[in-house]
């Protein structure tokens, strides 16, 4: 038997963006993937959340082969982290199994190590992972992250406060990849105004580090609504990110994104309190929109 947990996240500042070299804020929220594992004579993943089964068995191949390791499990999937729209669940699941793991063998891992090992479970997802989704499940907190030629980099960054988000989701699954593809045509096709917004969402970004350690909280609403237009502007937010949005601004959320690939998937709410997330919610259910509050920081 082993046990271990890895964390989910969202992306404050930067998604898209920060593939291209720019620099993004991501911040680790309470909700976890908990990972249990019994030896067993062939690999299998035990969950009632909604997972790719061939993809999960990879991933735990991946990460086996990584640490050495020549037994093999049933793998057990639980927690209150969403499997759907970019919260990085697939990497909050390989650390959760890489701690396991190193449970189950009595090997005392570092957190590089952790975050190394998950790293390469995270492939079989995402084919080049950025990286940021398993740091995040490994360390939690908030970190400002930027990867150049090949290198990833993250700083922490210490709140000024909590910070209460929602987080909703449109229903319709991210289609992360096809986003990518259609920001890298947007950037060949004006690279005039690539640039111009690459300057942008860099300054955001260092603003939004500043609000956050300052506990600016009007302040960091202020930005996530900027970096929305940002979003909407290179063609990743779309009608059902806009609605939801819309309504998460509406019914009093003091900012409100997209976050993650977009195309879909969940946006985020900055609200002023546990009150607060509880109104903005409650709009979101009038509409059909499952949400559910959470922390960060």
């Amino acid at each position: 038997m082993g046990r271990g947990v890895g964390k989910g996240k969202v992306i404050l500042f930067g998604e898209h963006f920060v593939v291209h070299g720019a620099p993004a804020i991501a911040a680790g929220i309470q909700n976890a993937a908990i990972v249990e594992i019994k030896k067993a004579e062939k690999n299998n993943i035990i969950t009632k959340q909604k997972v790719v089964p061939e993809l999960s068995l990879d991933a735990i191949q991946k990460v086996l082969d990584v640490m050495g390791v020549k037994d093999k499990y049933n793998v057990y999937l639980e927690g209150d982290l969403p499997t759907y729209g970019g919260l990085g669940s697939s990497a909050a699941f390989c650390v959760g199994l890489v701690r396991a793991v190193a449970e189950e063998k009595g090997i005392v891992l570092t957190d590089e190590e952790v975050n190394r090992y998950a790293y390469e479970g995270e492939k079989a997802f995402h084919g080049n992972p950025s990286g940021i989704d398993n740091v995040m499940a490994t360390y939690g907190g908030i970190i400002l992250f930027r990867k150049s030629r090949g290198e990833s980099f993250f700083e922490k960054i210490n709140p000024g406060k909590q910070l209460d988000i929602v987080i909703g989701f449109t229903g319709k699954l991210s289609a992360t990849r096809k986003m990518i593809e259609k920001v890298k045509k947007f950037k060949e096709e004006d690279e005039f105004q690539w640039t111009q917004l690459m300057d942008q969402v860099s300054d955001l970004v260092f603003r939004g580090r500043n609000a956050i350690e300052k506990g600016k909280i009007e302040e960091i609403g202020k930005l996530i609504n900027e970096n929305q237009v940002l979003l909407s502007e290179i063609g990743v937010s779309d009608e059902l990110n806009n609605e939801m949005v819309k309504i998460m601004l509406d019914a009093g959320a003091l900012g409100a994104k997209l976050t993650g690939g977009g195309g879909g998937g969940c946006c985020i709410a900055l609200v002023r309190d546990k009150i607060a997330a509880q109104g903005v919610m409650m709009a979101l259910k009038k509409k059909k929109f499952e949400s559910f509050a959470t922390r960060i920081g």
